[in-house]
């Protein structure tokens, strides 16, 4: 009698699994054919929830900041007589969003007015540095008559092209311009209002964050079994951690290394400080390559004014991505991915050509999820297989199998 219940529920498990496999056979077909009309509902979708979206990064990146007000508040209020503890949650809300947003136009008070003047001294000087890069290659390669040929032609076009390009596309097509005023202003007030319900939706959601963590914790464990809660719980938590210390380590560190780039170019008495320093500091939020996407644009700028001082800052930038990597950064991230500099590697190149920007920034932490469920299932399968079939685990079997061909 139990060989043909095993047998029943063998069949049943197999017929279970073979409907399985046809039905995801089914959807794969549908998802290849129907690809432009999904990929365009779920775009729809995404500017439907885009202020949501903003809002749930904003409160993301604000939480830790938030539970340390919290955190402050009630151990101060805790000392108090007749205190408000329940106005507690409702004022760390508010004192974040307002310690962020002061932050942020502090930032934009110092640091815009300077970026501006820097962008448009460049702008300015572009002209007279091509000018004098042209004479000085001219008199150098003066013996060799195609080249020179070639430089002073490539200098009298970049010399004509700009007023050329305006007189024969900026001012014929004015009226197309003046068109399109309409829908990029009707493009930035969108931009905008999804910035502004973004932060009120940051708001309800650092206020609700652990009212919303215990219905998902709940639905958890009503859907799957207490075992596999408390896995996928586990997970969950690996995954705040992985992301919260990543992100937040690197805006941290990204801060740190623009303020240095600044007092340092200040010292040096290097052109565009402020506008270098923004570059720096905004390019080493990208992992591995930020470095060298930030340097390469502001040794240009600073060899337009000076090449000395131009070379000054290249060793100077050395110094200061070798100080990042080996101190700072380590101090600041630890090592929160896990990940060696291969599938870092591997993960900005990934997900960066699948996602643009979005991917560089967010693929190592997302790459560090996916490569710890792996290990975990691979390990989960191993122990399993040893279990039934009663074997001695792997690492004893390469032991004993060292030990035998040992002399």
């Amino acid at each position: 009698m139990s060989n043909r219940k095993k047998a029943n529920q063998s069949y049943i498990h197999l017929m279970l699994a073979l409907f399985g496999a046809a039905a995801m056979s089914i959807l794969l077909f549908f998802v290849l054919f129907r690809f432009d009309g999904i990929a365009q509902t779920f775009r729809k979708l995404q500017n439907v929830l885009m202020p949501f979206i903003i809002g749930a990064v904003i409160a993301y990146i604000l939480k830790p900041s938030c539970n340390f007000i919290e955190e402050k508040l009630t151990i101060f209020f805790s000392k108090q007589k007749k205190a408000p503890m329940k106005l507690i949650p409702g004022l760390s809300v508010l004192l974040t969003m307002a310690l962020g947003l002061a932050v942020i136009l502090i930032l934009l008070v110092m640091v815009l007015p300077t970026l501006l003047d820097s962008i448009y001294s460049v702008v300015r000087l572009i002209p007279s540095s091509m000018e004098a890069a042209s004479d000085w290659l001219l008199q150098y390669f003066d013996d060799n008559e195609t080249l020179s040929n070639y430089i002073q032609e490539f200098s009298e076009s970049f010399s004509t092209s700009i007023p050329s390009w305006i007189r024969t596309n900026v001012i014929p097509n004015i009226e197309i311009l003046i068109g399109n005023i309409s829908s990029s202003v009707s493009s930035v007030v969108s931009i905008f209002s999804n910035v502004l319900i973004g932060l009120i939706a940051a708001i309800y959601i650092l206020g609700s964050r652990k009212k919303f963590a215990s219905q998902a914790r709940l639905i958890n464990y009503s859907v799957f079994g207490k075992k596999w809660a408390g896995r996928i719980l586990r997970e969950v938590q690996y995954t705040d951690k992985v992301f919260s210390g990543y992100i937040n380590g690197r805006l941290i560190d990204s801060l740190i290394i623009g303020i240095i780039c600044f007092i340092g170019m200040l010292i040096f008495r290097m052109p565009y400080a402020m506008l270098v320093s923004v570059i720096v500091g905004v390019t080493n939020i990208i992992p591995f390559f930020g470095p060298y996407i930030g340097a390469i644009p502001s040794f240009l700028l600073i060899l337009m004014v000076t090449p000395v001082k131009a070379v000054i800052f290249l060793v100077f930038v050395l110094i200061l991505q070798q100080f990042d990597g080996n101190i700072l950064g380590p101090r600041i991230l630890g090592n929160v991915t896990g990940l060696s500099s291969f599938w870092v590697l591997f993960a900005i190149l990934t997900f960066g050509g699948l996602f643009g920007f979005i991917g560089v920034i967010i693929g190592v932490p997302v790459f560090a999820v996916i490569y710890d469920i792996i290990r975990k299932l691979v390990k989960y399968g191993v122990t399993r297989r040893e279990q039934n079939n009663q074997e001695p685990p792997a690492s004893q079997n390469m032991e004993s199998e060292e030990e035998s061909n040992c002399p």
